[in-house]
């Protein structure tokens, strides 16, 4: 069977599609009830979840997870509990475990798919982190739906007028607010706002403080200063909050080290203490309106959804802002599930006696990139994709490599939020762009982000033709460098540099030889340290590798000190192009191969093949030639123009020394300047 899941903040739902009555039904926990309590008890090695958890809570037994919706997704958001480190993916994994057994347990069907619902406000890191906690439960996850677009969808598959319509969703834990146009058989998103941290907890909290207050003014202990005392408390005010949605007053009671305390709370009191929570809505309310240009009276009804709409406050301050048809009714705990079991019976194809439903969603946030900005002074979150596009979505901007630049990847930070300052977004995530050839010629890459119908984003680029590789990254601990100027970030992210300096030991090079010697070794010496490995190869009739690749500068240093002519034959008839593409394949960062000679070669079309096949691993070559040497031989097999370079013996440790600055000079990668 198909179900829909919404695995709320303080509650969660199961229901599916009912054909013999073309309707969503819920699914009846263990206990036979609608509603399953969000609550994890660890107790003596055993695991209590849901009403079992919940009755514990309220007793003041166990160690209690609860609202651990508010913090998926989170990395600092942990759980000590049963001597176990639990994350709220991992705590919503064992609440998703729970909902699927119970659920198949009273259906007597197995869940062969589902579509799980989320919050509209949730950022990317917390959907995924949602799929992976309903995946880690065994769930398979048809796909995620925000929870107002579930409800409207329940909501429009029983009433088909063409409406405007404001889905207000005040959870346990999170607010969302949506507007949405319904017509026959269509549901359009045109925008939507939440806040993840609001929501009936938020009130629970506020009762629990005030019979604490009188409680301590009148014993002088504070029940709120032990865990234990509090969760039960809390659990206990969820309960007298909704008594007071119905009774003007209630009495509730307190005991606490010893003492017992009862205290009466008027409804009216209680709206006072929480009118800066109900005025917190309006935020979220106005800039969903602002941002489609609407204003109240454009919305033709009020759709509320979640248990805390059913306190009193909710209508009345709607009303007051401007709003006149305000709809509450029996389901509105159960919405969210009844239309995401809808949507799953829909996606499944084979639905039956189920009228199409078409449904267009929205992007809760917009989503950019780091940027540096037009100043060079600052860091700047380039939007791509702007709030309420709707989705699936994709924008394709073009990314500049500067000429002379050989870096061979493209760090790419993501950012959701609304302002173009990249300290006020959430930093999402880190991918890498690599696979492209860079000739030093300059070259653009084209980065794609892109929104699926999940609302989970996705990068990718090319080159031309070509797919690039993007490889995910973790984030940096400290991204605190986004408020300071780009010269001021500090990086050991150097591009590695491979470097295979090939010499030439023919008979030709004579005395030649020991000034070739003194420029290698002032090349080594300039960029020792520099994430730099070498490579020494010798050739005249065959070719010898005297020093395999290493980033100690003293092997390199060594090596040349053997150094001798005529040990590889007095010619010049072997290919040394291979030996430096051999050695330099597989290798990562910029890798390039210097070639010293004063000759004439034997083996030149050999070498002009093999020159190709480094230009299509990327390796990039570099001929330097003085005395008698074939110029268009070596510009053929130079893998950049001009990088076939004429010198004379008495400047070529001056010419080597600048290829080694040219490479140093170069903070993000590797730069080839022969001009």
């Amino acid at each position: 069977m198909k179900v829909g899941i919404d695995l709320g903040t303080t509650y969660s739902v199961v229901a599916r599609y009912n054909p013999a009555t073309s309707s969503a039904d819920i699914i009846p926990n263990g206990e036979g009830k609608d509603l399953t309590p969000s609550v994890i008890c660890f107790m003596d090695g055993d695991v209590l979840i849901g009403d079992d958890a919940k009755r514990m809570q309220m007793g003041g037994a166990g160690e209690i997870a609860s609202t651990f919706k508010r913090g998926i997704g989170n990395p600092n958001f942990f759980i000590d509990c049963n001597s176990e480190h639990y994350s709220a993916e991992d705590l919503s994994a064992i609440m998703y475990r729970h909902l699927a057994e119970s659920a198949e347990e009273s259906a007597g069907e197995k869940i062969d798919g589902a579509i799980i619902t989320v919050p509209a406000y949730f950022n990317d890191i917390q959907r995924k982190a949602t799929i992976s906690a309903a995946q880690t439960a065994g769930i398979k996850v048809l796909k995620i739906m925000n929870e107002p677009t579930a409800a409207a969808i329940y909501y429009g598959y029983r009433h088909s007028a063409d409406k405007t319509l404001m889905v207000y969703d005040l959870g346990g834990g999170t607010f969302d607010v949506t507007i949405v146009k319904v017509t026959e058989g269509r549901i359009d998103v045109l925008g939507t706002a939440g806040n993840h941290i609001l929501g009936g907890k938020d009130w629970d909290e506020v009762l629990m403080n005030m019979v604490c207050d009188r409680f301590a003014d009148e014993f002088g202990a504070d029940p709120r200063n032990d865990t234990v005392a509090r969760e039960e408390i809390l659990a206990q005010c969820e309960s007298f909050k909704k008594l007071l949605s119905t009774s003007g007053v209630i009495r509730i009671p307190v005991s606490f080290a010893g003492n017992d305390g009862e205290y009466s709370v008027t409804r009216e009191e209680y709206e006072a203490k929480t009118a800066y929570l109900i005025t917190a809505t309006d935020a979220v309310v106005d800039s969903v309106l602002d941002d489609l240009h609407l204003a109240p009276a454009a919305v033709d009804e009020v759709l509320l959804v979640g248990g805390s709409t059913r306190m009193p406050q909710v209508e009345h301050h709607l009303r007051r802002q401007g709003f006149t048809n305000i709809k509450s009714h029996r389901d509105t705990d159960l919405a969210v599930a009844k239309g995401a079991a809808l949507s799953a019976e829909l996606f499944s194809g084979s639905a039956t006696g189920l009228r199409d439903i078409v449904v267009n969603d929205v992007t809760s946030h917009s989503l950019g990139m780091l940027s540096i900005g037009p100043d060079h002074r600052s860091y700047v979150n380039e939007i791509m994709i702007e709030r309420n596009s709707p989705v699936p979505v994709s924008k394709t901007k073009a990314y500049r490599i500067e000429e002379d630049n050989l870096t061979d990847i493209i760090e790419v930070f993501i950012l959701q939020g609304e302002s173009t300052v990249p300290a006020d977004c959430t930093v999402i995530g880190k991918e890498v762009i690599t696979g492209f050839e860079n000739n030093g010629r300059g070259l653009n890459i084209s980065i794609t982000f892109s929104y699926d119908e999940n609302g989970v984003v996705h990068v990718s680029a090319r080159n031309g033709n070509q797919d690039l590789s993007i490889i995910t990254e973790s984030l940096p601990s400290d991204m605190g460098w986004m408020a300071k100027t780009p010269s001021e970030r500090k990086t050991n992210d150097r591009v590695a540099k491979n470097i295979a300096i090939c010499v030439d030991l023919s008979r030709s090079m004579g005395e030649n030889l020991e000034g070739v010697k003194d420029a290698i070794r002032n090349f080594v010496l300039s960029l020792a340290g520099d994430f730099t490995k070498f490579a020494l190869i010798g050739f005249g009739d065959r070719t010898h590798v005297i020093s395999p690749l290493s980033s100690d500068p003293d092997d390199i240093r060594n090596a040349v000190e053997r150094l001798k002519l005529n040990r590889m034959g007095r010619g010049t008839d072997a290919n040394p192009v291979d030996t430096i593409r051999e050695i330099l394949s597989g290798e990562k960062g910029a890798r390039v191969g210097v070639i010293l000679t004063d000759g004439i070669w034997g083996s030149r079309d050999e070498a002009v093949e093999s020159a190709r096949e480094c230009r299509a691993e990327k390796i990039n070559l570099v001929a330097v030639w003085f005395g008698d040497a074939d110029y268009s031989f070596l510009k053929q097999i130079a893998t950049i123009e001009e990088n076939a370079m004429y010198t004379t013996l008495s400047n070529l440790g001056k010419t080597v020394s600048t290829i080694a600055t040219a490479i140093r000079d170069t903070p993000d990668g590797l730069m080839e300047r022969f001009r």
